[in-house]
């Protein structure tokens, strides 16, 4: 089985955190700390879009988001603008209709898609536990990074399911090490579930 490409992904966080600001205009999540002052957030694992599609939604899922991971944007990073919230809510809620789609199998609303360019540069690069060349993907943001996650998960020819237990999307079938017709994310909740199911038919 081809090998995913690497997300080569570099990105930071303000220390002091992060607050809602809203104006006549927008609402923005702004930096309390002033700029040259961050700190290196830790590597992608993986599991970062599914975090934003489940609780990036609102704003206030938005900035739980950016104070663990930091801001979505260049502007974000900057001390003087800021992420706004209404770019992101809406990048949160477009994944996470589409991620609802492809949980139940069927074909997403015409209206979603995704709903902004992903901007990232492509290289190949040396991987010395293959001995092989292998795709890297740089993304722009941390925005474009979610986004190239997903893609990932969706186009590799694995099945999203959705965990009958906690509801939350996991991938299933080929190269994922969860049988394709699995019904839960985790042995845990499968027996958790199975458990629970007993008790109540007591």
């Amino acid at each position: 089985m081809a090998q995913l490409p690497v997300i080569d992904f570099a990105w930071a966080r303000d220390p002091k955190g992060y607050r809602l600001v809203d104006s006549e205009l927008s609402t923005r999540i702004v930096r309390n700390g002033p700029n040259r002052s961050d700190i290196p957030c830790r590597p992608l694992s993986g599991e970062e879009f599914r975090i934003f599609a489940r609780t990036a939604y609102t704003s206030n899922g938005a900035l739980e988001f950016v104070q663990s991971f930091g801001p979505l944007t260049w502007s974000g990073a900057d001390a003087t603008q800021g992420d706004l919230v209404a770019l992101i809510t809406m990048n949160a809620d477009a994944m996470r209709q589409l991620l609802n789609s492809a949980a139940q199998g069927r074909e997403p609303d015409a209206r979603g898609g995704i709903p902004r360019i992903i901007t990232l540069r492509v290289t190949m690069v040396w991987d010395p536990t293959t001995k092989s060349l292998r795709w890297s993907f740089s993304p722009d943001t941390l925005l474009d990074a979610l986004w190239v996650q997903f893609g990932q998960a969706v186009t590799r020819g694995a099945q999203i399911r959705s965990c009958q237990h906690c509801g939350t999307w996991f991938e299933a079938g080929i190269g994922t090490g969860r049988r394709a017709d699995a019904k839960f994310c985790t042995d845990e909740h499968r027996i958790a579930f199975n458990s629970l199911k007993r008790s109540k038919g007591k």
